[in-house]
């Protein structure tokens, strides 16, 4: 099953969001913006600690950028279905504007027409 350009954006935007909470390295902000328990908000932060320097500025590949096929064909950001319902979405995460080896993987289910994002995990 396809995903709609629309929907693709929008998962997009809520993913670009997450990620510049990321990059205030903050766990109260993501308990809070993102409703992470403060255990999980805690591991996210020490994770991005193993993957990036602390100076180092986190964002996802531009809009513009996001969805074209890089190296090995696969996109910066990949928004795909998946078999129970939610879209699932792998992003390369770039530190000062270049690719990491750190992917973050989340989840985007849909209600009343609204996406919402769950965070998976961080892995390379």
């Amino acid at each position: 099953m396809s995903v709609s350009d629309s929907l693709r954006q929008q998962a997009y935007a809520q993913a670009a969001a997450f990620v510049q909470t990321l990059d205030l390295r903050d766990p109260v902000a993501l308990q809070r913006d993102w409703c992470l328990s403060p255990g999980v908000a805690g591991e996210v932060v020490d994770m991005l600690d193993s993957y990036f320097a602390a100076n180092q500025a986190l964002s996802l590949a531009p809009l513009a950028l996001a969805f074209v096929p890089g190296k090995g064909g696969r996109p910066a950001v990949d928004v795909y279905a998946t078999d129970a319902g939610p879209l699932g979405l792998e992003c390369i995460m770039l530190a000062d504007g270049k690719p990491g080896e750190a992917t973050l993987h989340l989840e985007m289910s849909g209600h009343d027409g609204a996406l919402r994002l769950h965070y998976r995990y961080i892995g390379s």
